[in-house]
């Protein structure tokens, strides 16, 4: 939803209140990122490896990072969700097209956020960023997509298909990559 509505152009929409729909993705958001990193506290308690540049600050923003499961959201929930996100590099996106979480901090992030951004641009996240956290699941679900493109691959015609075998191998990559330099949370903590 975020990026379909850009402030400029859509601050009075549903606005019956002060803050109309912003409001309501801030809250959505901050809950999302919540939940982002209370699966990534589970899954490293049960043994899963992180790897990328952010992998010690997301352990640190997980541990710090409350949990909203089940609760009832009240009206004064908005501003503390607000001011949640405004946490610079402590906010935890999970990305599951990008097969990643990104520990956003503004200042690293390759996706070029606006000025006073509390959340990445989710659609244009670019590798090499130093946002970058992967687990163990991530590696798993990129080897499962490369799978999956090389069958689209098989039956696409000559050049497409080269493409998309170069986009397959590109993904096992990074598994790889991640496999190479995972670490336990007790061993990067």
């Amino acid at each position: 939803m975020r990026t379909v509505l850009d402030a400029r152009v859509s601050s009075g929409y549903g606005s019956r209140s002060r803050n109309g729909i912003h409001s309501v993705l801030d809250i959505e958001t901050a809950l999302a990122a919540a939940d982002a990193a209370a699966k990534l506290r589970d899954q490293t308690a049960t043994g899963e490896k992180i790897s990328g540049p952010a992998a010690r600050r997301a352990l640190a923003a997980a541990a710090m990072a409350p949990r909203f499961e089940g609760r009832i959201v009240p009206k004064t929930f908005a501003k503390k969700a607000a001011t949640f996100l405004a946490r610079d590099g402590v906010v935890l996106f999970d990305n599951p097209d990008a097969f990643l979480i990104c520990a956003f901090k503004r200042d690293n992030a390759l996706c070029e956020p606006d000025p006073g951004a509390t959340a990445p641009r989710q659609y244009a996240c670019r590798p090499g960023c130093g946002n970058t956290v992967r687990t163990d699941t991530h590696a798993r679900q990129l080897r499962e997509r490369a799978d999956e493109i090389d069958k689209l691959a098989a039956s696409a015609p000559g050049p497409v298909g080269r493409r998309l075998r170069v986009n397959a191998d590109r993904l096992r990559e990074t598994a790889d990559s991640h496999d190479a330099t995972a670490q336990t949370a007790e061993t990067l903590t």
